[in-house]
């Protein structure tokens, strides 16, 4: 039988959650960061000087990207599923992360809205190449 481990990552500036699968068993973390919200006035056009705040909001979110990086399994291929262009971001840090180390793994990113842990964990099995075995229900499924 093959290796079939993977990790997969949902990621938002919220939080991430990893889960690493593997046939044996499943472990799960969640991460919560600190990135503080966005702040949205009205009236001002959107390509107008954004202040200061946005600097550091940018400082927090690669700190975060760092924390998340740390924790992930070093020889799992990984998916990365996540919200908006935060997904593509941390995408980003771990390709650089990984070309730093000498690693090379399959990364695969999808931009999707927030998954439950169920969800996540179905793809991940999919992403490793042993999805789940699906059963019909009722009368049918004896046959």
């Amino acid at each position: 039988m093959t290796d079939l481990r993977a990790t997969g990552v949902w990621i938002s500036a919220d939080s991430a959650r990893i889960v690493q699968w593997s046939p044996e068993s499943t472990w799960r973390h969640r991460i919560d960061s600190s990135v503080p919200g966005r702040h949205r006035a009205t009236g001002r056009a959107p390509t107008q000087h954004h202040g200061q705040g946005d600097g550091r909001r940018d400082e927090h979110m690669r700190a975060f990207f760092d924390r998340v990086v740390h924790a992930l399994s070093l020889d799992n291929d990984l998916l990365l599923v996540g919200d908006g262009e935060v997904v593509g971001h941390f995408a980003d840090q771990v390709r650089a992360d990984d070309a730093k180390h000498g690693r090379e793994r399959r990364i695969e990113v999808v931009e999707s809205s927030p998954l439950t842990e169920r969800q996540l964990v179905a793809r991940i099995r999919t992403f490793a190449g042993h999805p789940a075995v699906r059963r019909r229900r009722g009368a049918d499924a004896r046959i």
